[in-house]
């Protein structure tokens, strides 16, 4: 999401984002359509999110055999297995719809949370898409926060994301209770892709005003 090279101004804050595409593709998006059109098709919760879970599960496991650990993958991976769980004691259809949201809601107060740490979320998941496990990669994106502005940039990204998700997270469990269930099956994963998008469209905006700001200044 940010470059690793530990530069001063504009060039520590641009956004690279190939590598959170992938992840959120592949343990986002793609669950939540797999799961939703399972559900549309008349197969239990059980059934869909068990299918579902196979994104993240053979993300994570490519990312084991690489030695690197894909935070999106683990998160995902869990809300589902904790879905599958929830749905062997009720058949609610709207539940099993609304449930879904825990994810992305549970990922929305990680974010805003992480931002009382040292380093929050999103300077880790930057970290882990842009350095690739390399040990030199790792210190110079370390040593960038050293940087106040992209410090504020992190922080920032964080908090937008937070918020956003949990937003997201918000609506989709309204939409599951208020809507019938065929309705609600089509619009609920629509919601979280388009949450999703805006918010990558959100931070690159973000990411490249701050590098027009730092390089005014530099």
């Amino acid at each position: 999401m940010l470059r690793s090279n530990p530069q001063t101004g504009a060039a520590a804050a641009a956004p690279r984002f190939a590598g959170l595409y992938r992840s959120l593709t592949i343990n986002v998006v793609l669950p939540l359509i797999v799961a939703q059109w399972l559900l549309h098709q008349g197969r239990s919760p059980v059934v869909a999110l068990g299918i579902a879970a196979l994104f993240p599960l053979g993300d994570g496991v490519v990312s084991a055999l690489r030695r690197r650990l894909d935070l999106l993958s683990v998160a995902s991976l869990a809300a589902l297995v904790v879905g599958i769980a929830l749905s062997f004691a009720t058949d609610n259809a709207a539940f099993a719809i609304a449930e879904k949201s825990a994810f992305t809601g549970l990922f929305g107060v990680a974010f805003l949370v992480s931002l009382l740490l040292p380093r929050p979320l999103i300077f880790h998941l930057g970290r882990q898409f842009n350095t690739a496990g390399d040990p030199a990669a790792q210190a110079a994106w370390d040593a960038n926060w050293s940087i106040p502005g992209f410090r504020r940039v992190v922080r920032v990204m964080t908090a937008v994301w937070g918020l956003g998700l949990l937003a997201e997270a918000a609506l989709r469990i309204v939409v599951a209770l208020t809507m019938t269930p065929a309705v609600a099956i089509v619009v609920s994963p629509v919601l979280a892709i388009a949450a999703i998008a805006l918010l990558i469209l959100w931070t690159r905006r973000y990411a490249a005003r701050a590098r027009r700001r730092a390089a005014a200044f530099s």
